[in-house]
Parts: C-alpha cells; sequence; structure tokens
C-alpha cells in the first residue's frame, strides 16, 4: 500500500507534464489512447499494491506463527527444566540413602558405636517423616510439601537432612512460580549450611529465580559465584554452560 501511493504520484506527474506538453501536436485519437494507457497503468499499480497488501498480510501470519513456536519452545524448555530438578533429587536422595548403608556398614563392621561427625537422634522416625515429606515433592503436590518440609526442619533441626529441606522447600516454590520466596529459602540454605552438598546446587536455583524474575544481573554473579566456590564441581559445570548462554543473548 504504502509502496504503490509513492510511485503512482511521480508517473502521473510526468504523464500529466507528456500530456500538457504535447497536446498541441496531437490528434483526438493519440489522445485517447493516452488516456487508455493511463488507465491501464493505473490499473497495473491497483494490482500491485493488492498484491503487496497480500504478501505483507502473509509475512505478519509467518510471524505470528514463528512467535507461537518459540513461545511453545519456551514452554517445552521450562518443564524439561523442571523435570530435570525431580531427577536430580531423586539421585541426590538416592544418593544420601547410599552413604548412609555405607557408614552403617562401616559402623558394625568397627564394632564400634562411634557416633558420625553430624549426631543421629534418639527418634529415628525422622528418616520416615522426611521420606513422606519428599515423596509429596515428587507428586507435584507442592504447597503439601513445603508444608510437611518446613514442620520437619522445627521438629527435627538436629538430623543431616535439614539441609536437603531447606533446598526441597526452595525447588517446591519454583515449581510453584513463587521466585522470590524461593530465593529467601535457598540464601537461608547457603547461609545456614554453607558446607553442604545442597548448597551449590541452592546457588544454581537461585540464579535461576532471578533469571525468572528478569534480573540477569543477580544471576549472572551467583553464577560467577559457583565457579568460584565449587570449582570442580558438577554445579560449575553447569554454571559455566549458563553463563554461556546468557552471553550469547
Amino acid at each position: 500500500m504504502y509502496y504503490g501511493s509513492n510511485m503512482s504520484r511521480p508517473i502521473f506527474l510526468a504523464i500529466f507534464i507528456i500530456l500538457v506538453t504535447l497536446y498541441g501536436c496531437v490528434t483526438d485519437e493519440d489522445f485517447i489512447a493516452l488516456r487508455q494507457d493511463v488507465g491501464a497503468l493505473r490499473n497495473e499499480l491497483n494490482l500491485y499494491k493488492e498484491e503487496t497488501t497480500k504478501k505483507l498480510s502473509s509475512l505478519e501470519k509467518e510471524n505470528e506463527n514463528i512467535t507461537k513456536q518459540i513461545i511453545n519452545l519456551s514452554i517445552a524448555a521450562e518443564a524439561r527444566e523442571d523435570k530435570t530438578r525431580t531427577i536430580i533429587g531423586k539421585l541426590d536422595e538416592l544418593e544420601y540413602r547410599l552413604n548412609e548403608i555405607k557408614n552403617q556398614m562401616t559402623t558394625l563392621k568397627k564394632g564400634t558405636g562411634k557416633p558420625s561427625v553430624i549426631s543421629q537422634p534418639v527418634d529415628m522416625q525422622y528418616e520416615a517423616i522426611y521420606k513422606e515429606a519428599f515423596e509429596t515433592f515428587q507428586k507435584g503436590l507442592y504447597e503439601d510439601a513445603i508444608k510437611k518440609f518446613s514442620e520437619f526442619i522445627a521438629n527435627y533441626s538436629g538430623t543431616p537432612l535439614i539441609p536437603n529441606a531447606y533446598y526441597w522447600i526452595g525447588e517446591s516454590y519454583m515449581a510453584l512460580k513463587n521466585h522470590e520466596k524461593a530465593i529467601l529459602t535457598f540464601q537461608e540454605l547457603i547461609d545456614k549450611y554453607p558446607k553442604s552438598e545442597k548448597t551449590p546446587r541452592a546457588l544454581i536455583s537461585q540464579a535461576d529465580a532471578f533469571l525468572a524474575l528478569k534480573d540477569s544481573k543477580s544471576s549472572i554473579t551467583i553464577l560467577k559465584k559457583v565457579i568460584e566456590l565449587f570449582p570442580k564441581s558438577e554445579e560449575a559445570t553447569i554454571a559455566e554452560r549458563k553463563l554461556k548462554t546468557l552471553s550469547a543473548q
């Protein structure tokens, strides 16, 4: 539409000047022929405008389809991220249980009742209660999981699974898209248990939460912190990959 109207003005002006210049030396038949040519040219320009409009409309629809595809890919990537978190969580819990079994076997072989680095509570039901809370998380009942993990922290503050409980509360908030509370929960874990195996993982999740809030600067700072504090960890590798992705955007 825009190109057609701009093109027609100089063309018609040129034709008008030619007609005025030549009018005195042409016959009526020639003048009629010129008018017919002008009419044909006008029709051609109108056809060009219609074709241009159709092409623009087609491009707009194509752009809408591309935008929808990008949105769908983003949603799929987010779903994969959530699923990855759950899988990692299962692996972490399995690793913890294996370590517990190894410790128990070592104690039995030595035949001594030496306590571990972190004292075990008299009430060994804490593991069952923690397991129940974790299974609630795995079922996707995140609000219930937050409640159960919070009660676990309040009732079993001396157990070795407390850092894990904080971590899964944070992940529950992430799943609920409550990124502000997720950041605060992860920070509580980081501050209280800086040497916990969950701390580097909490930092990664905290970086994801900041990114979800469009705060890429804070996210980058935290990812660099992971690499600095835990250079040989799996989380450091993840942080490096995420930094490359952010720098490419």
